[in-house]
């Protein structure tokens, strides 16, 4: 039986700029349309596939094809082929294998001899073959009704709005299967129905030497029929500096490259590159020169240009011209790369990406948000009467999956006497209660509730929740008891106006609000400074010069100080003892001065200049 495979572009999507460097070069085809954001085909290295031919080979008809698949997980494989127009295609499982679980190996499809992949068209152009590696099967790939006379699953009409309800229906087949592990693979290849495709190459001056894949040479003006894909062409004439490129034909193009050779003088120009965003690497024959703007003297002839960035598409053009004599400029603007995030969940939810609503799943349950920038976001789910999901997600190029089941909820209200409440649901916290009217979302079922308030005392409860209910419950916390603890730092301290701990600070905590005073005593008891002021629970401070309240320096010596609150009707007090040590001078002021007044000497002396 023979299998019969169509010209395929709509399967190329999703390819990035890492997968570009680590693996193959992508047709222009595949590139054109990313846009469109169907398939995701990501690098791994759980599964990977090779053709009876390397990847990119020209097939013509009657020819067969096979694959080579090398799994290092245990999983369900699916292969699908997907032409531009007609059936997208599953031909693996199918009628004469459809066992597809395979422990990690190397297998060949077809494995039996009961049928084969033979390449049939009347069209030529690229095809593309996609490989699925599941750790569970996926239904709507694994349910396929084929027989004898139609041994293959037919999918969907490749046709865009078809196409798009097939991959949804794939994809949320595939998320709604817990704990499913997931790897992509492809390859394609050119199939040739009877069109040449040709390579015309011509050069000024004309009667250089060309070889194009070190297989075919010839002296310019030359055309040379090639198969299509990309190509290896060199071209040299004495006196002139070697050009050497990469070169994409099309399937049945007729390819046409104009090169004007540079004299091999010992002549330079200078090559200036604008880099947007300016923190890319730029390379220059594959030397790093840095990071952003260049300015750069070379020699005149062809060079290669890299510019690269983490979450941005890789920029490289082997063939940048620097005319002796001459500024020639390069602006390269960096397309960041996207991702694109399925989420399927239960119920239907809304999601807000870094903050921003990006839309929910609606009642079926899924949605496709696409166009995101690479890297790590603030996820939210949420839904009323449900509770709250929020996550650190690193999103990458290509397709992203998330499940996402948020859980049930009713409602907690409190009648207080203190506002806001902190919540705490066995023992997590839950946020707050700003007032009676709002509520908070509490899970289902019985939780121990515990509501706490910085200058009370924390309360705890049991309370059960319903859904869609709400329970109200009065709460009455009693004030903390009051506690006021003081210490001094720096102590000793030297206010002799060194700049080195002149001031010393006084910190009171206090385990809730009052009024507190602070009162600085010298050794006969009399109150030579103090300081009044209103103070919020917890920690402050006040500063101290060594002044007395008339502005006069104290002398050494050990003096007491003693701090005061009133809270709520009750008076606490606590002390210490700070040190004035004034003969401790460090020379900081001074050394500040002169390197101050040195810095400002050698700038003017660097103007002048």
């Amino acid at each position: 039986m023979k299998k019969v495979f169509l010209v395929v572009s709509i399967l190329a999507v999703m390819i990035w700029g890492t997968m570009i460097a680590e693996q193959q070069k992508i047709p222009p085809e595949v590139e054109s349309l990313a846009a469109a954001k169907l398939i995701t085909i990501e690098p791994n290295n759980i599964i990977t596939v090779a053709m009876n031919k390397p990847n990119g080979s020209e097939y013509k008809n009657g020819e067969k094809i096979s694959f080579t698949v090398k799994i290092a997980k245990p999983g369900y494989l699916y292969i699908i082929d997907m032409p531009q127009y007609g059936m997208v295609t599953q031909i693996f499982p199918n009628y004469y294998q459809q066992k597809n679980f395979f422990n990690p190996g190397t297998y060949k499809i077809p494995s039996i001899s009961s049928y084969n992949f033979t390449v049939s068209s009347t069209r030529s152009g690229i095809e593309f073959v996609q490989f699925i590696l599941s750790s569970k099967p996926i239904d709507v790939l694994q349910q396929f009704k084929v027989s004898k006379d139609n041994p293959f699953q037919n999918l969907s009409t490749s046709q865009k709005e078809d196409f798009t309800k097939f991959k949804e229906n794939l994809v949320k087949s595939i998320v709604v299967i817990p704990d499913t592990e997931r790897w992509t693979a492809w390859t394609y290849f050119y199939f040739n129905a009877g069109v040449k495709t040709t390579l015309n190459v011509q050069t000024v001056p004309s009667g250089a030497y060309v070889t194009v894949d070190n297989d075919y040479s010839a002296t310019t003006p030359a055309v040379f029929e090639i198969s299509a894909g990309y190509h290896d062409v060199t071209i040299s004439k004495s006196g002139y500096q070697t050009w050497k490129g990469n070169v994409f034909v099309g399937i049945g193009e007729n390819k046409s490259l104009s090169i004007p050779l540079v004299p091999q003088q010992n002549l330079t120009g200078v090559l200036s590159i604008n880099v947007t965003p300016s923190n890319a690497a730029v390379y220059v024959d594959n030397q790093f020169v840095g990071n952003g703007d260049q300015t750069l003297t070379v020699s005149a002839g062809y060079h290669a240009v890299s510019v690269s960035l983490s979450g941005y598409e890789s920029y490289y053009n082997d063939a940048v011209l620097v005319n002796a004599n001459q500024t020639n400029y390069l602006n390269v603007n960096l397309v960041p790369l996207t991702g694109n995030l399925y989420v399927y969940s239960q119920p239907y939810i809304q999601i807000y990406i870094d903050g921003t609503y990006a839309g929910g799943t609606g009642y079926a349950g899924y949605t496709y948000i696409t166009g995101i920038p690479v890297g790590y976001h603030v996820l939210t789910f949420s839904k009323e009467w449900y509770i709250s999901q929020k996550m650190n997600y690193n999103l990458n190029p290509g397709d992203n999956y998330l499940s996402v089941n948020l859980s049930q909820a009713g409602m907690l209200k409190v009648d207080s006497n203190v506002y806001p409440l902190k919540i705490k649901i066995d023992g997590q916290d839950y946020g707050q209660i700003d007032r009676a009217d709002k509520g908070i979302f509490v899970p289902t079922g019985s939780h121990n509730v515990e509501f706490s308030s910085p200058q009370y005392l924390p309360y705890g409860t049991n309370l059960n929740f319903a859904f869609q209910k709400v329970t109200e419950i009065p709460v009455s916390l009693e004030l903390k008891p009051l506690e006021i603890s003081l210490n001094a730092s720096p102590n000793p301290f030297s206010p002799n106006g060194d700049w080195f701990e002149d001031t010393t600070n006084f910190y009171v905590t206090l385990s809730r609000s009052g009024y507190v005073q602070i009162s600085v005593y010298a050794s006969n008891d009399t109150v030579v400074w103090y300081r009044n002021y209103n103070a919020l629970y917890g920690r402050s401070s006040v500063t101290w010069d060594g002044n007395d309240l008339n502005g006069t320096t104290m002398p050494n010596g050990v003096y007491k100080v003693v701090a005061t609150v009133q809270s709520y009707g009750q008076t606490m007090s606590a002390q210490t003892n700070v040190v004035i040590d004034r003969s401790h001078y460090t020379y900081l002021k001074e050394i500040i001065l002169i390197g101050g007044i040195l810095i400002l000497v050698g700038l003017v002396f660097l103007i002048l200049q």
